[in-house]
Parts: structure tokens; sequence; C-alpha cells
């Protein structure tokens, strides 16, 4: 009997790998991306009623009608540049889409380096975060953050990069509060590490 249950368990367990690679992305559909190099990189992300899915330095892709193996190669080949070597990455999907097609869409903005939780922080529309509310999400300064070079990071649908400079002490004390923008879906704040001499 023990045997005959291993047997079934196998068999299941190849079919449902064999589907994850011939399965076709659908809108609604929720993604998990893991990045073994850096797990700061690992994201669950909803796939949008346009197609696709905003992920950190990777920026805007279009999934929907490829297999989860496609879009791993598309990750893999947008992060490659920034690793030393070429990033192990997964996608998988976690979640079927909703068969009403009703579920809102959560934007996901991302909030790096030295933060006490860093992570994808989830908004769902019509709200949104400016980046003092997204750094209170992710639970403040780190003890070792260089609060006055903090960078927002926005890549279009193109792939072009933007990064917005940010200095939390003058937009605390009432200074450059115009810098305290509004963010949108994929939007990185990186918080980097306070150098030794400074």
């Amino acid at each position: 009997m023990r045997a005959v249950a291993f047997l079934l368990l196998f068999v299941w367990a190849g079919l449902s790998a064999q589907a994850q690679g011939t399965y076709l992305v659908t809108p609604g559909d929720r993604l998990t991306v893991t990045v073994l190099e850096d797990p700061n990189l690992n994201a669950q992300v909803l796939v949008r009623p346009d197609g696709r899915i905003t992920l950190p330095i990777a920026g805007s892709i279009r999934v929907v009608g490829r297999t989860p193996e496609q879009i791993q190669a598309i990750v893999r080949e947008r992060l490659k540049n920034s690793f030393t070597v070429t990033p192990t990455v997964t996608v998988a999907v976690s979640e079927l889409a909703a068969p009403t097609g009703e579920e809102k869409t959560p934007d996901i903005v991302y909030v790096l380096g030295q933060v006490n939780s860093p992570g994808a922080i989830e908004v769902l529309p019509p709200r949104s975060l400016t980046v003092l509310q997204a750094i209170a999400r992710a639970g403040g300064l780190g003890r070792f953050a260089k609060g006055e070079a903090i960078q927002i990071r926005r890549m279009d649908a193109n792939g072009v990069e933007t990064i917005f400079p940010f200095n939390f002490r003058d937009v605390e004390e009432g200074r450059q509060l115009a810098t305290n923008i509004r963010l949108i879906d994929g939007d990185v704040i990186f918080v980097p590490e306070r150098g030794l001499f400074d």
C-alpha cells in the first residue's frame, strides 16, 4: 500500500512539474519570483490586466502568454548586468487567476538596503505611498543608514531607469518637501549604508 501511495505521489509531482512547463500565464495569476543570489529581489507579483509584472531592477515585463520558464529567462537576462555571475532565477505560478476577474491589482514598491524590514510593499489603488510613508512601512531607517543619499529608482516600460535623490533629514526638517514624491508601481527605494568616515 505504501509503495502504491509513493508511486501516485511521484506521478502527481511529475505531472505538476510538466504543467508548470506548458502553462501559459494569464492576467490575475500570482507569480513567485526567486533570485538565489539576492533574496531582497524575491517577490510575489500579480499579473496586471495589461499582462505585465514589475520587478526591482528588471522593470516592467510582459508575461501573458508565456511559460514560467520563458519568464525566468527574461528576468535572468534583465538582471545579469547587476551581478558578477549570471543570477539563478526561478519563476513559479503560485496562484491562478480568480474566475470572476474582479480582484483589484495591487501596486508594488520595494524598499531595499539599510531599513529595518526591507522587501516588497503592496498598495491597493486608489491608495498610494510617499517615500516617507514607504520607509515607515519598512520599519524606518536602519542604524547604519546614509539617509541623505537615498535613491528612488523608477524603470519605464522601455527599460529606461530614472533616479530621484532623496535626503531623509531635509524632508524630516521640512526642507525639500517636493522630493517626497508619490510612488508608482515598481518603484525601488534604495537606502545605502553609511561609510566608515561618513
